[in-house]
């Protein structure tokens, strides 16, 4: 029942419950953060060395520019007048770097922990790619309302993907490249917030309520946004997901509509880029349209789960 944000205590949950005894222990979950940190942190290093080399790799191939001065121009983001298919690069480096590094710590813990990967994940069997599907169908047209109003309120440019000029190949390019690795970076936040953090901090808070406004708050915090607007939606975000993690029993609807939220923003709103975030204004409308469009995900998730239409959910008792 959807009260139950305010009366039931976290281990009614059986996503929470697969978190099991070990998880009370502060040292374990210390050695988690210190060995889990570390090797993801080695494993996305990596990954982003490898996605630098072979995107500088192919500029040089081109003949226009060398190897060193490739890497000079990939790594200059904030760089004008740049063509649209030159944010894959940093769609690539942020989606493969991100997930490399959340699957790297879900391993750590799921071998100081002693239980499946998985169980961070899910409760169902296997993964539910079905969910995530339904999860995107869901907050797709909800998103899309925001954006709208963004567009007849003048708060947005031009959407990326109608660029003028831009070949049809270029714009197919942008889209694949944003659905793949945009999908790979909201699957990383949801295990890491939604999945390791949602589970290790309930053994210590009792409270529902206190429990979703704590994910969100870190989920906010962790992306180091310095405008109080984007900050207050994320954190709304956060909450809401891992409300829905709770009612569907894993990641996978909250990870479709994780998706659906980053698609919107990188087809329609502006590109994905590492530049530095620029500061603006609490925009009270957008705020609201948000809070408003998270409050019809979370009812239709209760709808859902309560006429048992997206399958059986896992019984909370």
């Amino acid at each position: 029942m959807l009260a139950d944000w305010r009366e039931s205590p976290p281990d009614r949950y059986p996503f929470l419950r697969q978190a099991g005894d070990g998880a009370a222990r502060w040292w374990r979950v210390l050695q988690v953060l210190a060995l889990g940190g570390l090797a993801g942190l080695l494993a996305a290093s990596l990954v982003m060395l490898l996605v630098l080399v072979i995107a500088a790799g192919l500029m040089a191939a081109g003949g226009l520019v060398g190897v060193t001065e490739a890497i000079g121009v990939l790594t200059d983001f904030s760089r004008t007048g740049r063509t649209l298919q030159s944010y894959i690069f940093e769609l690539a480096l942020a989606g493969l770097s991100s997930f490399t590094a959340a699957w790297t710590f879900i391993a750590v813990a799921a071998r100081i922990e002693r239980r499946p990967r998985l169980s961070f994940l899910t409760v169902a069997p296997r993964f539910r790619w079905r969910l995530v599907s339904l999860g995107l169908a869901v907050a797709t047209p909800v998103l899309g309302v925001s954006v709208v109003i963004a567009y007849l309120t003048g708060d947005a440019s031009q959407a990326p993907v109608l660029t003028p000029g831009v070949p049809v190949w270029a714009r197919l390019a942008y889209v694949a490249a944003s659905a793949i690795f945009l999908c790979l970076a909201a699957l990383a936040e949801e295990m890491l917030f939604r999945g390791w953090l949602l589970q290790q901090t309930s053994v210590y808070v009792g409270k529902v309520a206190l429990l979703l406004a704590l994910n969100g708050l870190l989920f906010s915090l962790a992306h180091a946004d310095p405008n109080l607007g984007s900050f207050l939606i994320r954190a709304a975000m956060g909450a809401a997901w891992a409300w829905v993690v709770l009612r569907t029993g894993g990641l996978e609807f909250a990870l479709g509509a994780h998706l659906a939220n980053n698609l919107m923003i990188s087809l329609f709103i502006k590109p994905v880029s590492l530049a530095p975030i620029a500061a603006r204004p609490l925009d009270y409308l957008e705020l609201a349209i948000e809070v408003v469009g998270l409050a019809l995900m979370v009812g239709v998730v209760e709808w859902l789960v309560r006429t048992r239409a997206m399958g059986r959910a896992p019984s909370n008792a």
